[in-house]
């Protein structure tokens, strides 16, 4: 089954168990699919809705840290975000943890050869070529920290 659908059925369970917590989430994951399909004429397949999740978790992610630095008055709103995170995150493969990253980092190092600083985007470029669930900005560190 398809993510879409996927979705589209974890929205009908949210609505009939009235979860608005979900259901907001849910629905807010498909305006930006919405969006992204008119903005590029693109069909609605995986990859598309994986894009829009993942972007979506982060802005989220930079948001819920806004709002708890707001203290008190941000600290419900961080939550409903937050829970929107860990829901939405359900739908996202697996991250890979720091040290397998940085594995994939040197077997990428080693392949390449010498390379220095001016080359850190290729570098990065055929890290998160390696596969699904590689945080791109866990890259960008461990590659800036292997090419100083």
């Amino acid at each position: 089954m398809a993510l879409a659908d996927d979705l589209s059925a974890a929205l009908k369970e949210a609505m009939k168990a009235k979860d608005k917590p979900k259901l907001d989430a849910i629905r807010q994951i498909q305006t930006e699919i919405a969006k992204k399909k008119s903005e590029k004429g693109e069909e609605v397949n995986d990859e598309l809705v994986l894009g829009v999740i993942s972007s979506y978790v982060k802005k989220m992610a930079k948001a819920v840290d806004e709002y708890k630095s707001l203290g008190e008055k941000g600290e419900e709103m961080a939550k409903k975000i937050q829970f929107e995170i860990d829901f939405l995150t359900t739908y996202l493969p697996e991250q890979l943890n720091e040290e397998e990253v940085e594995k994939i980092v040197d077997d990428v190092l080693a392949e390449l050869g010498d390379v220095d600083m001016s080359q850190m985007g290729r570098v990065i470029g055929a890290v998160m070529a390696k596969g699904d669930g590689i945080d791109g900005s866990i890259v960008s560190k461990i590659v800036k920290g292997k090419l100083n």
